[in-house]
């Protein structure tokens, strides 16, 4: 959601949607089109939800991996960064 302001200045919220992940999500989804494509709606639907369910823990679960990963990286360059004054001083 964003906030936009109409002509007379008032806030209201507006969707907003990122094109390129529904793009990304229509491929993945492009794969399971033969299987789909059998479905009578009742399966279809639950298969769908299914599976957007678990590609939304994938996602987030890498997302937490990567930021986890960000951190360390950056806790070792401070390490790194404190062992090179430390060697600086001792010269």
């Amino acid at each position: 959601m964003t906030i936009e302001y109409d002509s007379n200045g008032r806030p209201h919220a507006r969707r907003a949607f990122n094109t390129q992940v529904c793009e990304q999500l229509n491929a993945w989804l492009g794969g399971f089109e033969l299987i789909l494509k059998r479905m009578k709606p009742g399966n279809f639907n639950w298969f769908l939800h299914t599976m957007l369910f678990y590609h939304t823990k994938h996602v987030i679960t890498e997302q937490k991996r990567k930021a986890r990963s960000r951190k360390k990286e950056e806790e070792e360059d401070e390490d790194l960064g404190l062992d090179q004054e430390l060697e600086a001083s001792d010269s």
